[in-house]
């Protein structure tokens, strides 16, 4: 994935390794806080000035409040609470909902978060309209309790499949941090290289992303309530009016931020070891 194989021992020491980035995961964000961003529900209660959408607990709500919830959004997002990857992640519209009692109780057996589906920026929208195209921004909490954002991706989907993250067949490009432009060419697990979008053909190298200092803003605003998690990376949703979060990973996966630059960020990182 990082071609090691050619680069100098030198070299390798700047990325931040899947052993490196799990070993700074344990030391920067403490056992007593990770219920938090592991569980969507208590992440969207604690963090609900910035998810700026509507949202249900399944488990919490009747079949009466689920089905109200359901047709007034006329179609929602089903987030089940262990879901990873985008694994398990699906539509629901209430005009193909034949069996309302059993979607309910679906939904509270895997204690699902309904979400209103959000309605991206048309920037964004033009690369990729099927999946919500998100960026992740990884903060960095120093030792005085001050968070800094210390890298950025564009995640965007390709095909059919509503997620946008590597693992389902999306592909990413690097963020300048001061100019909100993308400034490589986007890549995917498949290790493919794209000047253009392969569907839509968005040009994305020079792509400016909308709202971009709202973002980064709203994030470090985010790391600021909870500074005992020094280690975060955040999944933002860009929308006409500005940016909201979608999650937050304390076990941030770092390959989005480092393939598509083919350059590592751990000698970035260790300054705040």
């Amino acid at each position: 994935m990082y071609r090691f194989y050619e680069r100098s021992r030198w070299a390798r020491a700047w990325f931040l390794s899947r052993c490196r980035n799990d070993a700074i995961c344990a030391l920067f964000n403490p056992q007593q806080y990770r219920a938090l961003f592991d569980n969507k529900n208590e992440f969207n209660r604690y963090f609900s000035e910035f998810i700026r959408r509507e949202w249900l607990y399944a488990p919490d709500a009747s079949d009466q409040q689920i089905e109200d919830f359901l047709r007034t959004q006329e179609q929602i997002i089903v987030k089940p609470h262990d879901a990873s990857y985008g694994i398990g992640v699906h539509k629901a519209l209430y005009a193909e909902v034949t069996d309302m009692r059993a979607f309910c109780e679906s939904a509270r057996k895997e204690r699902s978060l309904l979400e209103e589906i959000v309605k991206q920026h048309a920037d964004l929208g033009s690369i990729n309209p099927t999946s919500v195209n998100t960026i992740r921004i990884n903060t960095v909490v120093d030792q005085e309790g001050v968070p800094h954002v210390l890298c950025a991706a564009l995640r965007i989907g390709r095909g059919e499949s509503i997620a946008d993250n590597l693992h389902s067949g999306g592909i990413g490009a690097r963020i300048d941090l001061d100019s909100g432009v993308l400034f490589t060419l986007a890549v995917g697990n498949d290790l493919q290289t794209h000047v253009k979008h392969p569907i839509s053909g968005v040009i994305l190298p020079g792509f400016q992303i909308p709202h971009w200092e709202a973002a980064k803003e709203m994030v470090l605003c985010a790391a600021k309530m909870i500074p005992q998690t020094r280690w975060i990376g955040w999944d933002v949703a860009i929308t006409e009016t500005g940016p909201l979060l979608i999650e937050g990973n304390r076990q941030s996966n770092t390959d989005i931020l480092q393939l598509p630059a083919q350059t590592g960020v751990y000698h970035i990182l260790r300054r705040y070891v």
